[in-house]
């Protein structure tokens, strides 16, 4: 059954679920990504410093053995376009000027004298080691490198981290929401045997897919079932029975009534009269009520004449006319058992004339009564039509007759609604349901 009109839509556990997988992924790939640079702030900071150390003595050996690459200003005449993750200098330690540097080290002495480790320089753009030639006593060399270069090689890290971790997490989110939707594959065919479980036919119980969680609820539903058929055939049993009983009675109680309105004075006749149009209706009540259990609420569908069932039924003094442009295809004692109810109503309500219409619009059989009676009220109109959306036939709806309620049942009975159509005047009522497929020519 669809979300009604201007119902919250409940949440979906599938939908909640790869909600929070995705958030999961998403806290998780942040998580590893902080962790990481922390991790990677220490480890990758010692293995640059390393590397520095390292770089500074193979500089310090080939310059050591060759003391005019130490000398001889620039070792290039030119610079070329290429990424230098490491520059050196030459420095004179009495002067502090720059003897011989790498294309891309500063003109300006990184380090204005020698240092015994590995050390940010003044300005915390470099990040130097220094070394001191034997032979020289009075020049050292530096290997630096820069802030920025440290940065990057951080920040490269963290972001691969980042998008390694958020893919892995995403991918996983795919994967389980691919999975949700094949685990809940059986609770929702299981609701689909609920929707069209009937009690009165234990073939119709639900089965799913074997599953240890749904095997309890499978259970349930087939107990609550079961005793929904035993208290349906009960009541069924009983209420036949009654109308059964009750039924002889009245008729006598009818025949009485109509001798004594001969015979009574004519002071107390009006009250004779009322009290035998009181048990007609309630000998109407009984005769849809036979009707509706005889067929079980169970539609033994057929092509039915409206003219020969309403004159069937043997009703009042109503003017009722018929427009029937199409077979109706129906139950004739649900049919039955709705209409009287219905033509009682109208009664009820002061109509004289009332127009029972059988149509097709697109698919669905139309079967609109419509009396020319008091009617009722716009928002009595709009809370009976909701009440018959909800099925709240119970206390505190505006149900209060036995006529719509018998309607909607045996609309529903037949796969259809109840409509209550605007009208000018009186009081109008729509019984719809699908329209029997054609059958085959043999």
């Amino acid at each position: 059954m669809g979300t009604r009109t201007g119902e919250t839509k409940p949440p979906s556990i599938r939908g909640r679920l790869v909600q929070s997988l995705l958030w999961i992924s998403i806290a998780f790939g942040l998580l590893t990504s902080v962790v990481v640079w922390y991790v990677i702030a220490h480890e990758m900071g010692e293995l640059m410093d390393q590397e520095l150390r390292e770089a500074a003595e193979i500089f310090h050996s080939v310059m050591a053995i060759q003391p005019d690459l130490a000398t001889s200003g620039q070792s290039a005449t030119k610079h070329f376009s290429y990424e230098e993750h490491l520059v050196w200098q030459v420095v004179d330690a009495p002067s502090g000027r720059v003897k011989s540097r790498s294309h891309k080290a500063p003109e300006l002495a990184l380090q204005t004298a020698p240092t015994e480790a590995i050390a940010w320089t003044q300005d915390g753009q470099w990040r130097a080691f220094t070394s001191v030639f034997s032979q020289r006593p009075g020049q050292f060399l530096v290997v630096a490198q820069s802030r920025t270069e440290r940065d990057e090689v951080h920040g490269e890290v963290v972001w691969y981290t980042l998008m390694a971790a958020l893919s892995m997490g995403l991918l996983s989110a795919l994967l389980m929401n691919w999975r949700i939707r094949q685990e809940l594959r059986p609770l929702a065919a299981l609701g689909q045997g609920v929707q069209h479980y009937d009690p009165l036919r234990p073939d119709t119980a639900p089965k799913a897919a074997p599953r240890q969680e749904l095997h309890p609820i499978e259970q349930a539903i087939g107990d609550l079932g079961h005793r929904l058929a035993q208290r349906i055939i009960s009541e069924r049993a009983f209420t036949s029975h009654a109308a059964h009983a009750l039924r002889t009675p009245v008729a006598g109680i009818d025949v009485q009534l109509a001798l004594a309105i001969k015979e009574a004075p004519e002071s107390i006749r009006p009250r004779l009269v009322r009290a035998r149009d009181a048990a007609g209706r309630l000998g109407r009540v009984m005769q849809a009520l036979l009707m509706m259990f005889r067929s079980g609420m169970e539609p033994q569908r057929q092509n039915v004449d409206l003219r020969q069932l309403i004159d069937a039924l043997a009703f009042h003094d109503m003017a009722i006319s018929i427009q029937q442009t199409i077979p109706v295809n129906a139950d004739p004692d649900l049919l039955a058992a709705a209409l009287l109810n219905l033509l009682d109503n109208s009664h009820r309500f002061n109509a004289h004339q009332v127009t029972i219409t059988a149509l097709q619009e697109d698919h669905e059989t139309v079967l609109r009564v419509q009396d020319d009676g008091d009617g009722c009220q716009p928002h009595t109109k709009a809370r009976l039509q909701q009440s018959l959306q909800q099925q709240a036939y119970g206390e505190g709806s505006a149900m209060r007759g036995l006529g719509l309620v018998l309607a909607d049942l045996v609309a529903r009975a037949h796969g259809g609604h109840t409509v209550l159509p605007d009208c000018a005047s009186g009081f109008g009522i729509e019984l719809r349901w699908p329209a029997a497929p054609p059958r085959s020519a043999d």
